[in-house]
This record gives structure tokens, C-alpha cells and sequence, in this order.
């Protein structure tokens, strides 16, 4: 499966989990980040994607 996990990364360093099973991922001109799940579930967070891992199915937003 190609589905990854997002989570929300502070400027501490903590991660949170906002969402599973992600299939798009789109960076928004506002500062926001679009995910959309495999059901079809949408959500929008403040921040910038810093990184994706692949093979670990981890998409990391830092909150802006």
C-alpha cells in the first residue's frame, strides 16, 4: 500500500498524528497543507511539508 501517516511536527520537535492512511498531500499558497485520506476524509493544517518518507509512510508538516 502507498498510504502514509501525516503528523504535525512543533518548533520543539514533537510530533503529533493528524492523520492516517493520507493518498495527497497538496501545500497551499496560504500556509496551508490539503491531506486528503483513502475514504475520501479531508483536512487542512497550518504549516509546510518538511519532509516525506517513503519507505517509512510518514509525511512531516512543521506548524507554522
Amino acid at each position: 500500500m502507498c498510504e502514509s501517516s501525516a503528523y504535525l511536527v512543533s518548533k520543539g520537535g514533537e510530533s503529533t498524528l493528524i492523520m492516517e492512511n493520507v493518498i495527497y498531500a497538496v501545500p497551499q499558497p496560504d500556509g496551508m497543507v490539503f491531506l486528503e485520506d483513502i475514504l475520501g476524509m479531508q483536512k487542512t493544517v497550518r504549516g509546510i511539508i518538511k519532509e516525506i518518507k517513503l519507505l517509512d509512510h510518514r509525511i512531516l508538516i512543521e506548524s507554522a
